[in-house]
């Protein structure tokens, strides 16, 4: 072989590998490259989650991204659901049905009430009765074992008596015929008429104690003031009070306690009201400019009137919450809307009822003897004791 072709040979062989060279260069330069960026981008990832999770921006955590998710959302103003109205059509005779019905010396009532139920083995025993035969609206009646169950865990006390609760117009005119003979009056100022006692209703009840001289009126002091102070968390009012006894018409009896439930009594006690005066209040507003009422448990509630229109009236009330209707015993309804609910931590429990109990002798009496319609002991001839006779 001669020298020039050895030496074009060298050099071809010299030429391939700079080219190799500079492919593995280049090669290495892309892949170093490639290696910065991509420490790089995990850098500033890494940077990004360390600052959103300081500051609750970026990304964070998937905790952490709900969180603000769900702040971002509440700072939207909650759009009120769409209210639609619908009617409840009630009658004449409904006006004079329901735990608000006014019943005074100007408001006669005229019904008979139903859904009535004997207290002798259906109360608590948490106190006793002055006779067998006595009834409440059913609802009046779970609501009193219910707030006597929560005096006598407040206080110890079982031996209160209910001496009376519903009476027939018959057994009225009884007591307001004595009444007027014993004062030798043409009509008496203690006993109402026939016709307008709230006893006629079935939603009131006169409280009596045991004392040294026999069954006493509650007088809605010492003990007995937890009574005055808490009857409204059970639906119950003090009807009558001093400073209320010329819109009344009867003097203070703390020992007469009425059932209308557990928003109005709520009401009416905060408010510093007596029923006329609530009753009036409600029929200040309609339908389209209810009364507003938050309870102290968190619940709220619209309440309003409805003038009666005869034989029959056409009440609005909102479809799809639940509502009460009652009538006033006066020309019309007070509709109850609930517009949101709570459960409260105070809500007295129901308590149960024991037929068995009941028919012994302290069941009745609150472990005394029964005190009689024409004892020297009972209350019922005490100076007192006229008055009660609402």
């Amino acid at each position: 072989m001669s020298y020039s072709s050895r030496g074009r040979k060298v050099r071809r062989r010299r030429k391939n590998l700079n080219i190799r060279n500079l492919i593995i260069l280049i090669a290495g330069f892309v892949v170093t490259i490639l290696l910065l960026v991509l420490l790089v981008h995990g850098a500033v990832r890494l940077v990004s989650k360390g600052i959103g999770a300081l500051t609750g921006d970026g990304e964070g955590t998937s905790g952490q991204s709900s969180t603000v998710s769900g702040e971002d959302n509440s700072s939207e103003p909650a759009s009120e659901p769409a209210v639609s109205w619908t009617s409840v059509e009630m009658t004449e005779a409904d006006e004079r049905e329901g735990n608000l019905i006014l019943v005074n010396g100007s408001h006669e009532y005229t019904a008979e009430p139903e859904d009535m139920t004997v207290l002798y083995g259906n109360k608590s025993n948490s106190y006793g009765l002055k006779v067998a035969e006595m009834y409440l609206k059913t609802p009046a009646l779970t609501a009193l074992n219910n707030m006597m169950d929560g005096f006598q865990e407040a206080t110890g006390i079982g031996s209160t008596l209910a001496v009376s609760t519903y009476r027939t117009v018959e057994e009225q005119q009884t007591l307001y015929d004595e009444d007027i003979a014993n004062t030798a009056g043409s009509t008496s100022d203690s006993v109402a008429q026939p016709g307008h006692s709230e006893h006629h209703t079935g939603y009131a009840v006169d409280m009596s104690y045991s004392a040294p001289t026999g069954y006493t009126y509650l007088d809605g002091t010492g003990d007995y003031a937890w009574l005055t102070e808490n009857c409204y968390k059970y639906g119950y009012i003090v009807r009558y009070t001093a400073d209320k006894s010329s819109i009344t018409g009867y003097i203070a009896e703390p020992w007469h306690f009425r059932y209308v439930g557990t928003v109005h009594a709520e009401a009416i006690t905060k408010g510093g009201y007596c029923l006329e005066e609530y009753i009036d209040m409600i029929k200040l507003h309609d339908y389209q400019n209810p009364y507003s009422f938050v309870s102290e448990n968190g619940s709220s509630y619209l309440i309003y009137y409805v003038a009666g229109e005869g034989a029959t009236t056409e009440v609005p009330v909102q479809a799809g919450r639940d509502y009460e209707i009652s009538g006033t015993n006066e020309g019309g309804y007070i509709v109850t809307i609930t517009t949101s609910s709570a459960t409260s931590v105070s809500t007295p429990s129901t308590s149960s009822t024991d037929g068995t109990s009941s028919t012994e002798s302290s069941d009745l009496t609150g472990g005394s003897s029964t005190v009689s319609e024409d004892s020297g002991s009972s209350s019922s001839d005490s100076g007192s004791s006229a008055s009660s006779s609402n």
